[in-house]
């Protein structure tokens, strides 16, 4: 009975094809190899065109399908970016037509060109905004910006998803504004907004620069003007010396171990950001030195002096976030090791935006409250020299302060005390 039902497979394998399996055949592409294609047969990879492939679609009433030409290739290597480029389908051409372009193809990239960029800079009129970026966008940004790549996460969260589907020449003043602005206007994202309008409009100058655009759609975009209930930052209510004096000992009284507490008390003695708080790593504190780092990880050659109130709770800090597991001061949770990464600043900056609010009644972004502490500093009289040196502000090279000058240490007692 078993040998019956095998010869009975058998037959029905050789009469009929692999039934219900799809397969992937390799051969020389030609209208007689595509022709005698089995239903179940949805690609041919050609066997002498490396990359070069068809591909079938769905079976139509009378028998065919339509044929798609296809070539695969990489850029930048076996990791590299994988692109799958269209040639034409059978409604176009025959696989004649297909085998001698893709050879055209082969020979591009043998020279090291991609074939899809060369489309694209040939289509600089139906260039769209998502493209431009692809190719040239986002490169710029990167090499423009010291954080490029939180401002390439803003243009992939805020502008292509609403505007990276038009093409550039049909972009217009008031489509950015429907489409990218008033969604973050109406959530009152304002800094947001006008963050993104100022990075657009670099990216849109390049695109100019690069003559796909003969004209910037634009010139003057003003977040007050679209919306009038916007406070001015010059209107807006500053936090004063006793305030920042208060938020730190509310903060300090705090019974909790808390993160987002911790490093606001930092900020407020050191004047240093919660970006530059979370990129430091445990060894950066040495002895009475907290060495800093650039975004790009690497130490710049800055420190700031450890004494006082400001060692105590780096000693702290080190004692109660730190993970021996993890380089970093604050390292991020539920982290794998090979995957090692910082707690994310944005959330410690919600926490600390509801707690200043909670204590001083007074809504404000964290980078407001640097500026307020910063004009607290020189109200208690600390040298404007170190001032400029706490908060990376450019100086004339005859007055930049060196990092192991004394009267760092010594103008930052007098705002302890102060």
């Amino acid at each position: 009975m078993w040998l019956l039902f095998v010869s009975l497979v058998c037959y029905i394998c050789a009469r009929f094809g692999r039934v219900g399996t799809v397969m992937n055949v390799s051969e020389r592409i030609s209208e007689h190899t595509i022709g005698l294609a089995k239903h179940n047969v949805n690609r041919i990879n050609d066997n002498v065109i490396k990359g070069f492939h068809v591909r079938f679609g769905k079976l139509n009433n009378d028998g065919s399908r339509l044929v798609s030409y296809y070539f695969f290739y990489r850029i930048g290597g076996r990791n590299g970016r994988q692109v799958n480029y269209f040639i034409g389908n059978s409604q176009s051409m025959d696989a004649g037509l297909a085998r001698r372009i893709a050879l055209q193809i082969e020979a591009h990239l043998q020279a090291g060109s991609d074939i899809e960029k060369m489309k694209f800079e040939a289509e600089k009129e139906q260039v769209k905004v998502k493209g431009f970026w692809r190719y040239l966008g986002r490169d710029f940004v990167l090499n423009k910006y010291k954080n490029g790549l939180d401002v390439c996460r803003l243009f992939e969260q805020y502008i292509l998803p609403q505007i990276g589907s038009i093409q550039l020449t049909k972009l217009s003043h008031r489509l950015i504004k429907l489409r990218v602005v008033d969604p973050l206007i109406a959530k009152d994202q304002v800094s947001l907004a006008r963050s993104v309008i100022s990075y657009l409009k670099q990216l849109l100058q390049h695109s100019v620069s690069n003559n796909y655009l003969t004209t910037m759609p634009l010139m003057k975009f003003d977040v007050l003007a679209i919306n009038p209930n916007v406070i001015n930052k010059d209107d807006r209510v500053h936090l004063t010396g006793p305030q920042i004096k208060g938020i730190y000992y509310r903060a300090s009284k705090a019974n909790a171990k808390s993160t987002y507490l911790f490093t606001l008390r930092l900020q407020i003695l050191s004047g240093q950001s919660l970006a530059v708080i979370c990129r430091s790593y445990r060894q950066d504190i040495k002895g009475n030195k907290w060495l800093l780092r650039d975004i790009n990880g690497k130490l710049n050659g800055k420190t700031i002096p450890l004494d006082g109130p400001l060692k105590a709770l780096l000693k702290q800090g080190v004692k109660e976030f730190s993970n021996p597991a993890s380089l970093y001061l604050l390292p991020g949770k539920g982290r794998r090791k090979d995957a090692d990464r910082p707690i994310d600043s944005k959330s410690l900056a919600k926490h600390q935006k509801c707690f200043i609010d909670e204590v001083q009644g007074v809504t404000l972004s964290m980078s407001q409250f640097l500026i307020d502490i910063e004009l607290s500093m020189i109200e208690v009289g600390v040298n404007p020299l170190v001032v400029a040196y706490l908060f990376h502000k450019k100086t004339a090279p005859y007055l930049q302060l060196s990092p192991d000058d004394p009267l760092i240490a010594q103008e930052l007692q007098n705002w302890y005390l102060g």
